[in-house]
Formats: C-alpha cells, structure tokens, sequence
C-alpha cells in the first residue's frame, strides 16, 4: 500500500481542533459524587508483532532486478550505437 503524502499529513493537520478534547467523567451512582472516583483503566496497547519483510516487499525486490536488466541493456545498446553512428 503506498505511503500517505505530507500533504495528507498537512490536512489532516489543519483539520484537528485547536480545543482539548473533553475529560472523561464517571457517572456518579448517587447525588453525593466525590472527586475521588477513579476513572476506568485504559485497555492495553496490543503487542508489536514482527513482519517478515522479505515475504511483504518480494514484488519489490523482482521490479529491481527487472529495472537493473532493463538498465543495462539500455546502457549496452547506447555503447553499441556509439561506435556504430560515431
């Protein structure tokens, strides 16, 4: 999947609002609610796992070796033409 552009990125930016977003608050279970509640805890970040890069990017690595050829094929033919024109 392509990258996103900085541009993207820029709108995105510009479209965030300039207020904090709104603190949570914990429904209080009678009239007399206290400051001391506690909030509920935050659900864990997932675990990072490891991508095979190799498996992901192998069409990359094929498109390479295929410009590499084309490239110095191209470079092959433009010293042939050289000495035959020149």
């Amino acid at each position: 999947m392509a990258k996103k552009s900085r541009r993207a990125r820029r709108q995105q930016k510009s479209h965030r609002p300039s207020t904090p977003p709104p603190t949570q608050t914990v429904p209080s279970s009678g009239p007399a609610a206290t400051p001391d509640e506690e909030l509920p805890a935050a659900p864990a970040p997932s675990p990072r796992t490891e991508v095979d890069f190799a498996a992901e990017y192998r069409y990359v690595i094929n498109d390479l070796r295929s410009m590499a050829i084309i490239a110095i094929a191209m470079l092959a033919v433009l010293i042939a033409l050289s000495f035959v024109i020149g």
